[in-house]
């Protein structure tokens, strides 16, 4: 299964790093998608189902999303919101129809966290690395280096779990579709005036 033509994925990060200012947004995007992967452990992992590992994933995603915030805004992307990002409205509704997507599809909602996991952490696997390719600003190259050492570890984890393959597949396909659907807007809003 594919995820985004080598090709096609390196026209889209060219178009985002070709602009310092777009970039800084696309790290801030980055950030706030980290942490809305933070937030679906704390809600979707009931307290008496929490354990070491399960925090330790949620301290990492919440690390993520700190690094990354803290590297845009060392380099100039203003102290503020994320529902102020240019990506923002983009990137909360790719996640949002994961989420919802797979809570619907699935009958047992334990197997929702894992899923939507399963199908973030293999984007990351195929965005990051592409990213870090072109990145040419030090503290988010540091800050993804990072952060590929711990997402590496995540999809090792999920791998492990005895998941549905069916469940893994329909997952797999509707995040690809979503993204698919996110890349030309988060072009279109690239290329628009800050």
């Amino acid at each position: 299964m594919s995820l985004l033509a080598p090709e096609a994925l390196a026209s889209f990060l060219d178009r985002v790093t070709a602009s310092a200012e777009v970039e800084l947004e696309w790290v801030d995007l980055l950030s706030q998608l980290e942490y809305v992967g933070f937030r679906k452990i704390a809600k979707a992992v009931p307290y008496d189902r929490v354990s070491l590992e399960t925090l330790r994933h949620a301290s990492e995603e919440a690390s993520h999303a700190y690094l990354l915030k803290a590297a845009a805004e060392k380099n100039g992307l203003p102290p503020r919101s994320w529902r102020e990002g240019r990506f923002s409205a983009a990137g909360w509704r790719y996640f949002q129809g994961l989420d919802r997507g797979i809570e619907a599809a699935v009958a047992d909602p334990a197997l929702c966290y894992p899923l939507v996991s399963v199908a973030v952490e293999r984007r990351v696997l195929a965005l990051y690395p592409a990213y870090l390719e072109r990145t040419r600003i030090p503290d988010v190259r540091r800050a993804v280096e990072r952060i590929l050492v711990e997402e590496r570890a995540h999809a090792r984890l999920f791998e492990d779990r005895a998941l549905p393959a069916d469940a893994v597949t329909a997952a797999w396909r509707l995040e690809e579709r979503l993204w698919a659907e996110f890349v030309p807007e988060a072009v279109a809003l690239a290329a628009s005036p800050g």
